[in-house]
Formats: C-alpha cells, structure tokens, sequence
C-alpha cells in the first residue's frame, strides 16, 4: 500500500499530440511527494559560513524581497539553508521563503563543472556570503573550516564520481509483443524517449523502461524476453518510493502481460521490495550517508 507523504507532485502532462494507450490506468503511479528532509542540509555537500541569529523579537522578511528577486535565480554552485529550531534539520530557502531563525551561505564542495574547488574559489563565495548577511542585518561569522580542509573534503568527494552510480534495475521475463509492451507503458502514464520509455514527474525522469533487443519507438515490431526497468537512486531524494512506484508498474505489466519479476541479476525478486525494502539500495543510502550526502542532493546527482 502507498501511503501519502506530503505536498504533491505532479506527473508529467500529456497535451493533444500525445499516444494513448487502451486504458488509463496512470493513477496507479501516484507521484511522490516531497517531504521536508528532501530539501534538508547534507553537511558533508558543502562549504558553509553561518550568519548571526535573528536578533530577538524581530519579524521575519520575504527573503525574496530583501536579496532580489533575481538573486536565487542567479545562485551558481551556493544555496541557503535556515532553521527556527535548533532541533530540526536545516532546509534549503528560495525566494518565497521567509527569513529563519538560524541561517547559513553554502557552496557546493563539487560544483557543476564536476571538479573540485581551487583555493581561489573560495574568496568569491565569501563575498557572496557577504552579501547575503549586509542585506539580512545579521553579521557573518567565521568558517568553521579552514579553506585547506574544505579544498581536501573536495577533492575527496570529486574522486569518488562514479562510486554512487549504481542503475538499479529489475526485469520481468517472459516473451512480449513490442506493440502490447507500448500500450502498457501508454496506458500507465509513462513517456516516449529515445528506445524505450520514462516515468516523469514535474519533467524529472524517475525510472526507466526498456524492452530487451528492441528499441521501443512508434510502430515498432517484434519480440522481446525482457522488459528491464530501471532508476538511479543516488539521484532522487527519496529512492525507496521510487522503487515501490516502479515495482508497481512492473507488477501492471505482469498483469497485462504474464511473466515474472526478477531483480537485474537474474533472482526471483523478493516480495520487499514492494514496499521499498532491498539490500544493495540500503547499502547505497549507507554509503552515501557515511560521505556526509544524501541521496537526492545536487552534489550526490554530480557524482552518480
């Protein structure tokens, strides 16, 4: 059973020109929802410098109004984070969100480039940072990093590219038809791209589904032993509903289709992974946590 999560998302859109399949049954992929801890500091991601505390009794602003309202549009490789409880994580702030009790400037430690930082970087953050605490009122405190330590803890994240990039996949065995394999992605609210189909959420892919020795574009023929579905978990903040969601259409497919559920090793998939529950993805989330990120994270998406 899915449960809800939080605020919803939206799967992607059809519009007049998009396929249908024989049936709509796309409400068995509910999106997932976002949850606070989605948006929550992965300390080890980042270089950070804190600003004072809101002074007691001050009203919060519209962060939006007091940096610019193209100021977070204009944020490279930097975020903001605030708290107003010292017992909660702190979470990333846009420009809609209000001032926080507790805040802090932060510069991704693996930047979009996907190479570590140079000590000259770290200058150019600190200027932003300073910026940011005149227009807040509230002074800048010191790092709590020497620039060395944060150049190393770059570094470090930088050469462990690859390591978290782990494509989890899962398979149905069998033997399909390439046009009834469409029409099930069709039917479950899943979108064309290049050989096969994708599920999409607010345009941010979440799995993947591929017939074996076909490429799955319109009008295509054939058969295939295997249709492979797949996701990145280091890239979605929250794996484990993804893995429920695409065992859920795997599990359409069957259904539809016949055939039997096997992980990407060639095993009979156990009945756990319904609810999110596998092994090899709690290691990964253990992994990762051990660097200090998290999965979903802009610097973890760089490394995978």
């Amino acid at each position: 059973m899915l449960q809800p999560e939080g605020m919803d998302l939206q799967p992607e859109g059809g519009d007049f020109a998009d396929e249908g399949g024989s049936e709509d049954v796309s409400h068995l992929l509910p999106a997932i929802r976002p949850l606070p801890e989605d948006a929550a500091l992965a300390e080890g991601a980042y270089y950070i410098i804190k600003l004072a505390d809101m002074a007691a009794g001050a009203q919060p602003r519209q962060l939006g109004q007091l940096l610019g309202t193209q100021f977070f549009a204009a944020l490279s490789d930097m975020a903001i984070f605030g708290r107003d409880d010292e017992a909660t994580p702190y979470r990333e702030l846009n420009g809609n969100d209000m001032e926080a009790k507790h805040m802090l400037v932060a510069m991704e430690l693996v930047p979009s480039s996907g190479n570590a930082l140079a000590e000259d970087e770290f200058p150019m953050f600190d200027m932003v940072a300073s910026r940011v605490a005149k227009k807040l009122e509230r002074p800048k405190q010191p790092a709590g990093e020497a620039i060395p330590q944060a150049v190393a803890r770059s570094q470090r994240l930088a050469s462990l590219k690859g390591k978290f990039g782990m494509n989890y996949t899962l398979k149905v065995t069998g033997n399909f038809d390439a046009a009834k394999i469409t029409d099930c992605c069709l039917s479950i609210g899943l979108k064309r791209e290049p050989g096969g189909f994708v599920w999409l959420v607010n345009a941010q892919p979440i799995f993947h589904v591929k017939a074996q020795g076909l490429q799955l574009a319109p009008g295509a023929t054939g058969n295939s032993p295997a249709i492979e579905f797949s996701f990145q978990p280091a890239k979605l903040p929250q794996p484990k509903k993804a893995l429920e969601r695409m065992v859920t259409c795997a599990n359409y497919f069957i259904k539809r289709l016949g055939g039997t559920l096997m992980t990407g090793a060639g095993q009979k998939a156990a009945t756990t992974i319904m609810t999110g529950e596998d092994a090899q993805l709690a290691k990964l989330v253990q992994d990762m946590n051990a660097a200090g990120l998290k999965p979903g994270n802009v610097v973890s998406q760089r490394l995978a």
